[in-house]
């Protein structure tokens, strides 16, 4: 292992080579898909002859693998599987994610690759505050980085008091957890007047959910130190890509999935750099991989080489999900557009505490942006509706009000219209 590189071999492998790895790993996957209930009654090719072929595969859901709960998504025997995962099941059946000792080992090699290239290394003192149990994030995320080397505090979700000490007195290099947690810390710091030019941290990973470039300036400057992101979904497996020291989009791992982007709408394969849904395809999973699952999360995606040297390719900063852009009054309009104007108002308003509310009222569109001010006073609610307008071409009606942040992740838009 370099310093620069966790595996060179495959980080920094051209395309066309790839390609064929990819293309006999998918025959293999056509395979071994046949024997799963999700997939048996899906008109699949018995093997394609190039990646191109890919885009006369049916797309899976989301609502077709909850369909299938909880078994029906195996491709082996029961007896094979040594540990499940699933997703939250919020809205319907959680989505469960079976491991056999092979891809528990995979996930392992993989995910350690997203952590070195985050920066991560055998020297640090790890704090892992995701969600310990059925959530991916905790556990796949703690053997990953044992298995890089680090050393892992599973803090899990306790008390933001009990991670602050442990942040002092663990003298903690690095940690991660979702992005809306930080704000809390931040509050905490401020409540027991901890300066972080004291602690130890070097690299912090912000996850789970999108932020702007703004929030991350925000991290940057109140923990004094590097906020990285990273990307990963219970579907396919948690810290699937990751940011390197140049910010210039998040490396996929293109030997363990296979990427597309296509038009929400139109669902055609849309080129190199322009926006729609991701697309993922699992190559290295035996238990229950997937095809084309449509993951509802909306990026760009590009193949050129990065500045670091790693030819994998690379999706932008998440703008959102499909079921987040929002149309309103005949306008697109994407919620990390709000945050950013608030963040152009941080001396009125509290930019990380926002809600919005859509109703229909009479057949009229109402937008009540819900936010935390400064200071509660006509003037300010004025001057951030008059922002918003000037910045949006949408008029807001605003509501000022103290706000406190979940332990999880916030819901931003309330959107009563489907009501």
């Amino acid at each position: 292992m370099k310093d620069k590189f966790y595996d060179p071999k495959i980080e920094c492998i051209q395309k066309d080579k790839i390609e064929k790895v990819q293309l006999n790993k998918f025959n293999k996957l056509l395979k071994i898909c046949k024997k799963s209930e999700l997939y048996k009654k899906v008109q699949l090719p018995s093997k394609i002859f190039s990646l191109e072929e890919m885009k006369n595969i049916p797309f899976t859901t989301k609502d077709q693998l909850r369909n299938c709960y909880p078994y029906g998504s195996l491709t082996l025997p029961l007896s094979e599987v040594i540990e499940v995962h699933t997703s939250s099941g919020t809205t319907g059946n959680p989505v469960p994610i079976f491991l056999t000792k092979k891809d528990l080992e995979t996930s392992n090699k993989v995910l350690a690759r997203t952590w070195f290239c985050n920066g991560i290394r055998k020297e640090d003192i790890f704090m892992m505050m995701g969600d310990y149990g059925l959530f991916t994030g905790g556990l796949l995320n703690h053997y990953a980085l044992t298995y890089l080397g680090a050393m892992v505090i599973p803090m899990g979700v306790y008390s933001t008091e009990k991670q602050i000490k442990f942040l002092r007195d663990f003298k903690v290099t690095s940690m991660a957890g979702i992005a809306s947690h930080y704000f809390r810390i931040l509050e905490k710091f401020r409540e027991l007047k901890v300066n972080s030019k004291e602690l130890n941290l070097k690299i912090v990973i912000a996850a789970g959910e999108p932020y702007s470039e703004e929030t991350r300036a925000h991290f940057e400057k109140g923990f004094g130190c590097k906020f990285m992101d990273q990307y990963g979904l219970a579907e396919i497996n948690t810290g699937l890509a990751g940011e390197c020291k140049y910010k210039c989009g998040l490396h996929v791992p293109w030997d363990y999935v296979y990427p597309e982007i296509i038009n929400p709408n139109t669902e055609e394969i849309l080129p190199e750099g322009e926006t729609g849904e991701l697309v993922l395809t699992t190559l290295d999973r035996e238990a229950n991989p997937v095809i084309r699952y449509r993951t509802g999360d909306i990026t760009s995606i590009t193949y050129k080489k990065c500045k670091c040297g790693r030819t994998t390719p690379r999706i932008s900063r998440l703008k959102g999900r499909v079921d987040d852009i929002l149309f309103v009054k005949g306008i697109k309009l994407y919620p990390s557009a709000i945050e950013s104007v608030l963040w152009g108002m941080k001396d009125l308003v509290n930019p990380e505490g926002w809600r919005l509310k859509i109703e229909r009222i009479k057949g009229i569109e109402e937008l009540t942006l819900m936010v935390e001010p400064k200071s509660f006073n006509n003037e300010t609610k004025n001057k951030i509706a008059c922002k918003l307008k000037e910045e949006l071409r949408i008029r807001f009606n605003i509501c000022l009000e103290k706000n406190c942040f979940p332990d999880h992740k916030l819901k931003r838009i309330i959107d009563l219209r489907k009501k």
